[in-house]
């Protein structure tokens, strides 16, 4: 398991959908254009299969490996590489290592507000207890934003 670094407990750590979360980047940081959450997933973590129709976003793995469906293709991201979700293309990921760190890039900047609006405060940096996702709660964080959650998490 990827075990979460020393890192500040402040508004930026969350929790979020299983994972620890920290926002790096916001819009307000980077005049709009781009922003940053930085996470820490434990082994199967999935979030629902969704799509984005405002941003094109991107993970970059610093540990672990992970398996990307984007629309109906399936491939592989291990530590040091990168693969590209862009906006209107279904998609989802699954942990398929012990655990992973990654970076999550979204473009324009503006969506790292939906990880805080469906996320709580880290009371410490660490993952936060196993439970299933809110999707109500997913619902909702992602209408402002153009977000559509389209079926489960990757199973198989």
């Amino acid at each position: 398991m990827v075990e979460p670094i020393d890192v500040p407990v402040d508004e930026r750590l969350r929790w979020f959908v299983g994972t620890l979360n920290r926002i790096v980047a916001t819009s307000a940081d980077t005049n709009g254009t781009f922003g940053v959450m930085e996470q820490w997933a434990p082994h199967g973590f999935s979030p629902p299969r969704h799509v984005h129709t405002r941003e094109d976003s991107a993970l970059h793995v610093l540990d672990g490996e992970i398996l990307v469906e984007r629309g109906e293709e399936r491939f592989t991201i291990r530590t040091g590489e990168f693969g590209f979700l862009p906006r209107d293309v279904p998609h989802t990921f699954r942990i398929e290592s012990a655990g992973a760190h990654f970076l999550e890039y979204v473009t324009p900047g503006g969506f790292e507000q939906f990880h805080l609006d469906a996320s709580d405060p880290a009371p410490s940096a660490t993952l936060p207890p196993p439970a299933p996702p809110d999707v109500p709660r997913l619902v909702a964080a992602g209408i402002p934003f153009g977000t559509t959650i389209l079926g489960p998490p990757m199973i198989d």
